[in-house]
């Protein structure tokens, strides 16, 4: 796996890391992602599309991921990141990264609602953290789990 391969996902796996430990994705993350991917387009990395197909993604997925954010189905780092993910992508490329991310964010809430389910059966009656509704999700686990998924399935 070339070095670029590698920094994509070191990038990914630290912001998960941050996600999964303190549901909080600082911008650090989806800034070294862009960069890198600035850095990858000159140094001649094999992108799979024209540059205006990759920007029209990141657009794009950015768009509808502040619309998520103002409906309160997607924290803000969760949009930034995925952002920063899909402009690694050309546009055509746009419903793999989005598969990968999704069936990795499947896996990421039947795991959360089974600790759930077992912290609250452990521990009693659930309090105000143990209610469903007031459940965190950290979502930046499916965004690296997929955007790795892709970067494998689409340059490999």
């Amino acid at each position: 796996m070339p070095a670029i391969e590698l920094a994509f996902a070191a990038i990914l796996l630290a912001a998960a890391v941050s996600d999964a430990r303190r549901f909080l994705i600082p911008n650090f993350y989806p800034l070294c992602l862009l960069l890198l991917a600035a850095l990858a387009w000159v140094a001649g990395f094999p992108f799979s599309g024209p540059l205006w197909s990759h920007l029209l993604h990141f657009v794009a997925a950015l768009t509808v991921g502040m619309l998520m954010f103002h409906f309160g189905w997607f924290g803000g780092g969760d949009v930034k990141l995925y952002a920063a993910v899909a402009l690694w992508f050309d546009f055509s490329e746009g419903l793999t990264l989005l598969l990968f991310t999704s069936l990795a964010g499947v896996g990421v809430v039947v795991l959360s609602l089974a600790l759930l389910m077992l912290r609250t059966s452990i521990g009693g009656a659930p309090n105000k953290q143990g209610r469903l509704r007031d459940r965190r999700i950290a979502y930046g686990v499916a965004i690296a789990a997929g955007g790795i998924s892709s970067l494998l399935w689409t340059y490999s």
